[in-house]
Formats: C-alpha cells, structure tokens, sequence
C-alpha cells in the first residue's frame, strides 16, 4: 500500500503543505481529480484540489494540490 501525503503548494507564498495524510495515494488522487467519494473506511476526509494557507507574515493563500508523496518508513 503507497501511504503517504497529499503535497499542497502555496500560490502566495510558496510554502509546500504535507499535513493530509491518506491511507493510498493512488486512490485519493484519482478521488480527487474524478470528483469521486473516499472510500468509507476513510472516514469523512474530502480534501480536494484547492486549500488555505496561513502564510507566515500572517496573510492567507491558496494552496493548490500538486501531488502526493510516500510515507518515510521508520528503520528498525
């Protein structure tokens, strides 16, 4: 399974945003880009294309969905 989370880029500032994890990218990608549901097992998560950023000079920004990336796996 490719855990991971979804990466959203800042329009305003830039700042990448790697805060929404999901189970399976591959799944939550094409959900979002088809405007399909999550599956139920996922609870009510529904991110989408679009988000909001608190920049760090205080102002607000749009972030936009530009991709997903795998989850580290921890080293035993």
């Amino acid at each position: 399974m490719n855990r991971g989370f979804l990466v959203y880029k800042c329009r305003k500032c830039g700042q990448l945003n790697k805060n929404t994890h999901v189970p399976n990218g591959t799944i939550a990608l094409s959900c979002i880009i088809c405007d399909f549901d999550f599956p139920k097992d996922w609870g009510v998560l529904k991110p989408g294309m679009t988000g909001v950023c608190n920049c760090s000079n205080g102002d607000l920004g749009i972030t936009d969905l530009i991709g997903f990336e795998l989850e580290k796996e921890e080293e035993s």
